[in-house]
């Protein structure tokens, strides 16, 4: 069972406690940060849990606390990092003496060369991560071609694939806290 009612309560620059209530005493968690293993199993005597966690101070991270019925341990966190390197496949081109990779994003005008390589010796197949970092934040388009380059300079088809990226937003600059209108409130500006 995923947990998504906790607290986290900053104790210093580089780590916080991390607090929630699992559903029995004798359930066990376990913690994700970023799709990361982190903590885990954790037993305890009872239902409401501390730990502490690494958090560096401005940090922006996805916490997953999975509440289980036994010792088991989850295989992989629900969450999943943004894509913005895809994997990048293709078949090797007889006669080919170079690859060449363009990208342009949604609302750009131009293409640009990302990679420019001959080929590699007894490879049949090329599997690379995509060699910049894709534009994500609020979600952007990206338009990417694979091209064989023969010993003429003749390029192959100009097919151009598309992918999308959603990526998490920057942290924010600072946070302020201050008093409300009243005792037990506060008003919090992200800077």
């Amino acid at each position: 069972m995923l947990n998504e009612n906790y607290r986290v309560t900053p104790k210093d620059a580089f780590k916080a406690d991390l607090r929630w209530t699992a559903p029995a005493a004798e359930w066990v968690s376990v913690i994700f940060i970023n799709g990361d293993h982190v903590l885990g199993p954790i037993f305890a005597d009872a239902a409401e849990r501390v730990v502490k966690i690494p958090f560096a101070e401005s940090a922006v991270v996805k916490i997953e606390i999975h509440d289980l019925p036994d010792a088991s341990v989850p295989a992989e966190s629900v969450y999943v990092l943004p894509n913005t390197r895809p994997l990048l496949k293709w078949n090797a081109v007889t006669g080919a003496v170079r690859y060449r990779i363009y990208h342009r994003a949604k609302g750009e005008a131009s293409e640009t060369l990302i990679y420019d390589k001959p080929p590699l010796d007894n490879v049949d197949r090329y599997e690379i991560a995509c060699p910049v970092k894709l534009a994500g934040t609020g979600g952007v388009w990206h338009f990417l071609r694979v091209e064989a380059v023969d010993v003429y300079g003749n390029e192959s088809t100009r097919q151009t694939w598309t992918y999308f990226v959603m990526d998490l937003p920057e942290a924010p600059g600072g946070l302020t806290v201050t008093d409300g209108s009243a005792a037990g409130l506060y008003d919090i500006a992200i800077a």
